[in-house]
């Protein structure tokens, strides 16, 4: 896929939606600068937590998640600042619906990427103050998707 547009990411919230009566569905929505809203499903729960903890100075449970732990760990949180440049969510594989992040690094002069889990990706971006962008292809996919659906 090509790179399209890319949008800087806002503000993100976490939330969880009942799909029936003994099933939940938690997603992640990303808010657009230009007012559109990026919403990602099936986020799996400690990261949700953990975003949810992070953007609202929340409590840390007593038994803690890995992502849990690093959000509280200085010299990660540290490194990671020092190091996470920028996350874009760039790619998705149309057979599985799966969204892919790239997350980019740079440390003396040295820069990689990696791909992620977006909602991973995202959870970095967050504790390092990093900023976070959508490939404006993958919105337009989203609603052609939306289209075939209905």
């Amino acid at each position: 896929m090509s790179e399209g547009r890319l949008l800087r990411v806002d503000d993100v919230k976490v939330f969880a939606a009942q799909a029936s009566p003994v099933s939940v569905i938690i997603g992640m929505e990303l808010y657009l600068e230009d007012g559109r809203t990026f919403t990602m499903y099936n986020i799996p729960l400690e990261v949700a937590l953990a975003v949810r903890a992070l953007k609202e100075d929340g409590e840390y449970p007593m038994r803690k998640s890995v992502f849990d732990f690093l959000a509280n760990y200085e010299p990660f949180k540290d490194a990671i600042a020092r190091n996470l440049k920028r996350v874009v969510i760039n790619e998705v594989d149309k057979a599985t619906g799966l969204y892919t992040a790239t997350v980019e690094f740079e440390d003396d002069g040295f820069r990689t990427s990696i791909k992620m889990i977006p909602s991973h990706a995202v959870f970095l971006a967050l504790l390092a103050d990093a900023p976070i962008y959508v490939d404006d292809k993958l919105l337009e996919l989203e609603g052609l998707m939306g289209e075939e659906e209905d």
